[in-house]
């Protein structure tokens, strides 16, 4: 006797599988229930970056991002870290100028402790106070951070090179160690408390929530919490232009280092929300992601061995940022490294990816995303990261067909027309006679 199969389970697209709101004051909350642990994960967005501080002190907006949590109207840092730490949560806030224009939230709970998770998360967000003595013990920390960077030839080749394709006034432009420890000491309490009360606010802020929760209930526990706060600022993203490249060559002598760091730059056009960013990022994976199977790793390194490590980068967010080569060299082999380098980047742009390689990108792209959606946390990542650049309710269900579709001939023209080694930017930190 044979007995019918059971009927297949259908994966409920997350189209349709996430619960979203659109707050009257702006904020945009959505909620997916995932039952497999009993967790959240949390991932947010504020538009509260170093974009919106003035181009002098962009500092700031960092600054104030990390001393959210140290303090609010009601609760000292070691009380709100008490509170999240007895219940093994969290929550985090950050930005950086690695993307200029969104503020970062996360948060982890238990599915028993989540009022708590965001109890904490409206009173830090609504309720700053910016301690003075917490902003003193930071500005210490970040003076002693930038001083240590300052001893690392890959961080100085770096910052050297966005010193020399952005102007003063654009948000990737990266001043001296020295600039920013004056910056960092000059910062006041009021410089914070400005920025808060410039940006912050529902109109920018989207939360996306995904674990052992009932949607509706998270909904209107978040809108309890978010509906009443003031909207601030609309969202809106001014535009910034791209410069033109800035060709040029620069050593940054430092002496008694065992191995050099060496820069390759362009302001590159590349934006998150492009249409061929997909294509571009495949091609460039192809190139240089890896130091140990690009083609850059597989010559430079392992064939020719002139570099102890070296990949390739496009930066893409709301905003288009640089295309970076990154490797780290012997001094005496600089010069050599640097030819291969080009010569690679140069014959990629002229023969492109195979079909081989661009199979293996397609599948090593896709294989990471649904490992990434294996967990709450990465869910909510992604979630998040679709609405933040506003990518459509189904990007999550489209991400492997896209990624599926892109052709060869594609790819390599979108990296070919983005890439031009004759504008490049080359800078060398390292001890160089």
């Amino acid at each position: 006797m044979t007995s019918a199969a059971a009927p297949a389970m259908r994966r409920v697209p997350f189209a349709e599988a996430v619960r979203r709101r659109r707050l009257g004051n702006g904020c945009e909350l959505a909620v997916l229930e995932n039952r497999f642990n009993p967790t959240l994960a949390l991932s947010g967005s504020l538009d509260a970056g170093p974009l919106y501080a003035p181009s002098e002190r962009r500092l700031v907006a960092s600054v104030a991002a990390g001393e959210l949590s140290k303090g609010t109207a009601r609760r000292s840092k070691l009380e709100i870290a008490e509170a999240l730490e007895s219940r093994a949560a969290s929550l985090s806030f950050s930005c950086d100028a690695s993307d200029p224009v969104g503020l970062d939230i996360g948060g982890s709970a238990l599915s028993r402790d989540a009022e708590v998770l965001f109890d904490l998360l409206a009173e830090i967000l609504r309720e700053p106070v910016f301690p003075q003595d917490e902003l003193d013990k930071e500005k210490k920390r970040l003076v002693g951070a930038i001083r240590q960077s300052q001893d690392q030839t890959s961080a100085r080749a770096q910052e050297a090179a966005l010193r020399r394709i952005y102007p003063p006034e654009h948000p990737f432009h990266r001043r001296t160690g020295e600039e920013r420890i004056a910056l960092v000491e000059s910062l006041t309490r009021e410089d914070l408390d400005r920025h808060y009360r410039e940006r912050f606010g529902a109109a920018t802020l989207r939360l996306t929530v995904v674990g052992d929760v009932d949607a509706g209930k998270t909904l209107d526990g978040l809108e309890a919490r978010f509906g009443t706060w003031a909207p601030g600022p609309a969202r809106a993203i001014p535009a910034v232009p791209v410069p033109p490249a800035a060709l040029g060559e620069e050593t940054v002598r430092m002496p008694d280092k065992a191995s050099a760091d060496v820069v390759l730059a362009e302001p590159a056009t590349l934006t998150r929300t492009d249409r061929e960013y997909i294509a571009c990022v495949l091609a460039n994976s192809a190139l240089g992601q890896s130091a140990l199977t690009s083609r850059l790793g597989v010559r430079v390194r392992d064939t020719e061995g002139l570099t102890y490590g070296i990949h390739s980068s496009f930066s893409a967010t709301h905003l288009a940022g640089p295309f970076l080569v990154a490797l780290t060299v012997r001094a005496e082999s600089r010069d050599a490294a640097v030819a291969s380098t080009l010569d690679e980047i140069w014959r990629f742009r002229r023969e492109g990816m195979t079909d081989k390689e661009l199979a293996d990108e397609k599948s090593s792209r896709i294989g990471r995303f649904k490992v990434d959606l294996a967990s709450n946390a990465g869910i909510a990542n992604a979630l998040d990261a679709a609405d933040y650049y506003e990518l459509g309710d189904d990007y999550l269900d489209r991400f492997p067909g896209l990624v599926a579709a892109v052709g060869r001939e594609e790819a390599n023209a979108a990296f070919a027309r983005r890439v031009h080694p004759e504008r490049f930017t080359s800078v060398s930190a390292g001890s160089f006679p």
